[in-house]
């Protein structure tokens, strides 16, 4: 199963109909960067496209549309749905959110500054979730 909301029904739902032990796939969307204005203009600029869902996303033709159907969204609305800035807490917070639903593999699509995700991953996000007993594999 893949999934981009860290909802617990899905989860449980899969489990259930799958039998249990099958794997389950979240995505998730960080924007790291030491600068939390930065963070939070290029989580705007780059993925308000996802902030209307899926059945929006699904049946948009082309670019265009997904200017239109986004004219309205703020740098604040993006900035509630991903988190952005340089707090590696925030994030290993953001990532336990899908853990905690049940979501055994978490794919993190990095939105601003990927020299700095990979250094915070390795200095700080990553020990962080392994304090936490959050398993972390690269794939």
């Amino acid at each position: 199963m893949v999934a981009t909301q860290p909802r617990p029904e899905l989860t449980r739902k899969f489990d259930e109909a799958s039998g249990g032990g099958k794997p389950k796939y979240g995505q998730l969307a960080l924007s790291v960067d030491d600068d939390e204005a930065r963070a939070r203009r290029l989580a705007h600029e780059r993925f308000r496209f996802a902030m209307p869902g899926w059945k929006v996303q699904s049946e948009l033709p082309n670019p265009v549309n997904f200017e239109a159907a986004t004219a309205s969204v703020r740098e604040d609305d993006v900035a509630e749905a991903i988190s952005c800035g340089p707090d590696p807490d925030r994030h290993a917070q953001a990532i336990r959110e899908w853990t905690d639903a049940g979501f055994d593999r978490v794919a993190i699509v990095q939105v601003a500054d990927p020299e700095r995700f990979f250094e915070m991953w390795e200095q700080e996000l990553g020990p962080r979730l392994d304090a936490a007993g959050t398993e972390r594999r690269a794939a």
